[in-house]
């Protein structure tokens, strides 16, 4: 089963759109597909028609430790129409996190349920809240694909780079990477303004832009006001059509095959490059040791609790081994004896990548974000 999550932190980008008519879609093409509303607004709930649904058939109810309310994920499924399931939201989702803020494992709460129901499904759409909490780290540790939805606004790409470096958490932490995938939303091909975005959009996400464009409709509002799909409503409109060409090429990907391939090339690639380098000496010398030398990183964050350094030198693991430590003027270091070669790293300051300010040199990760790179 392939599980879609549909992401991004900036609200009115068209995810609850998305992720309505592209499970639709899927589900026309003939796969069986089940709708995770995961946002407490419940929009996606509303836009198939659900507004009156059984309080305790909820995802709140499938991930809830309170036995009284906790539910089995099977009771909670709600037929919507040939090959459409889907699982509805409610308000008492946002008292989630709160509710199980000390249980251990609780942020894979919804890709055990999926597992531990044995669904039979093809598909399974996500649709996240509009932001970067508990309910999204959620969803996209259960993903093995996240689309991205990115609109034509001026600020569509603010804040991308963290839902980005969410992903990447989730690798170091859980060993997790779900294949990233951005989608451009909102497309008003009249506008000069759609255009020059969108090239933006491209230069920033380059291969992991989907083709497929969805552009500005009518229909689309239309359809969620009726809480039918867009092709219920119009199978002709442009909405209709946009989003049977995004369901066509979502089938035709791979899942997270092509993108642990690219991880683990980068890895060996890592492991390569943290192998003593014997320097090249003359044969009537004496053999030498490995040429180490020691390389501090810091960082000025005089107001941050904690930061930890993760690259390629300590296999991007985040433990105390790769914690910094703070000086009297608010700079935090850190000293690494290192070999010759090059090295990609990052600081993780309170939970949030960042490159170091004071190097210039980046490349681009395989998470669609950039690593620093120091050369010694």
């Amino acid at each position: 089963m392939k599980i879609v999550a549909i992401a991004n932190q900036k609200g009115g980008c068209g995810k609850t759109t998305t992720a309505i008519n592209l499970s639709s879609a899927i589900a026309r093409l003939g796969k069986k597909v089940l709708l995770i509303d995961l946002d407490p607004q419940a929009h996606a709930t509303f836009g198939l028609g659900l507004s009156n649904a059984p309080v305790d058939k909820s995802i709140y109810n499938v991930l809830t430790d309170n036995n009284e309310r906790r539910r089995d994920i099977a009771h909670c499924i709600v037929n919507i129409s040939e090959n459409l399931d889907m699982i509805p939201s409610n308000i008492l989702l946002s008292t989630l996190e709160q509710e199980l803020k000390d249980t251990e494992g609780a942020v894979s709460k919804l890709f055990e349920s999926i597992c531990a129901g044995r669904l039979n499904y093809e598909y399974t759409i996500i649709d996240c809240p509009p932001s970067l909490g508990f309910l999204t780290f959620n969803a996209l540790r259960a993903a093995n694909i996240v689309i991205v939805t990115v609109d034509m606004g001026a600020f569509s790409l603010m804040g991308v780079g963290k839902l980005l470096g969410m992903i990447e958490l989730i690798k170091v932490k859980i060993n997790h990477a779900p294949q990233v995938r951005a989608l451009a939303t909102l497309y008003d091909r009249r506008l000069k303004y759609s255009e020059t975005m969108l090239k933006e959009i491209k230069t920033f996400f380059k291969d992991q832009l989907l083709e497929t464009i969805i552009r500005l409709n009518v229909t689309l509002k239309k359809s969620v006001a009726q809480g039918i799909s867009v092709l219920q409503l119009d199978s002709k409109s442009n909405g209709a059509h946009d989003h049977m060409a995004l369901a066509q090429e979502v089938i035709r990907m791979e899942g997270a095959e092509e993108f642990k391939q690219a991880l683990a090339e980068v890895s060996f690639k890592q492991e390569e490059a943290v192998l003593p380098v014997a320097p090249r000496i003359p044969a009537i010398q004496p053999a030498a040791e490995p040429v180490e030398r020691g390389t501090v990183f810091s960082i000025n964050a005089p107001r941050a609790k904690e930061i930890y350094i993760v690259g390629d030198f300590n296999h991007w693991k985040m433990d105390e081994s790769s914690r910094l430590a703070k000086l009297d003027n608010g700079v935090w270091q850190k000293k690494f004896n290192l070999a010759s070669g090059k090295y990609r790293y990052k600081f993780v300051v309170d939970g949030e990548w960042l490159l170091d300010s004071q190097n210039a040199e980046k490349e681009q990760n395989p998470f669609g974000t950039y690593d620093s790179v120091k050369k010694l």
